[in-house]
């Protein structure tokens, strides 16, 4: 899949076939999903994933052209539920250090939503 159109208007499209919208489909789950992980106190996201992507996921036009990136529709509401959550992706804990500064942002997080 795909987005396409605006950061504003986001819809989800087949990357072979554009015809295949599941633009309701996922902001159906989207909606729905979020709220019933309200136990969570970090997220790990796929890296470059229309859906889960946390950075420079492309926007195409009708044409196919990049015209922006955004972020993907899971994380975003992700994002939007949880907005002080620690994220990151795979590619954000190739290092040992960033395995760590990772582990330490969730341990205070869930300190913080403790109190």
């Amino acid at each position: 899949m795909q987005l396409y159109g605006t950061r504003d208007t986001i819809e989800v499209r087949g990357r072979d076939d554009r015809s295949v919208d599941i633009t309701d489909k996922i902001n159906q789950y989207c909606q729905r999903q979020p709220p019933e992980l309200n136990s969570i106190h970090g997220y790990i996201f796929k890296s470059k994933s229309p859906s889960c992507g946390i950075r420079d996921i492309p926007l195409f036009n009708n044409q196919g052209e990049v015209t922006d990136t955004t972020i993907g529709v899971f994380a975003n509401a992700i994002l939007q539920h949880y907005p002080n959550l620690p994220i990151t992706d795979e590619q954000g804990l190739l290092k040992a250090s960033q395995c760590e500064h990772f582990l330490h942002q969730v341990k205070l997080f869930k300190q913080k939503k403790s109190c």
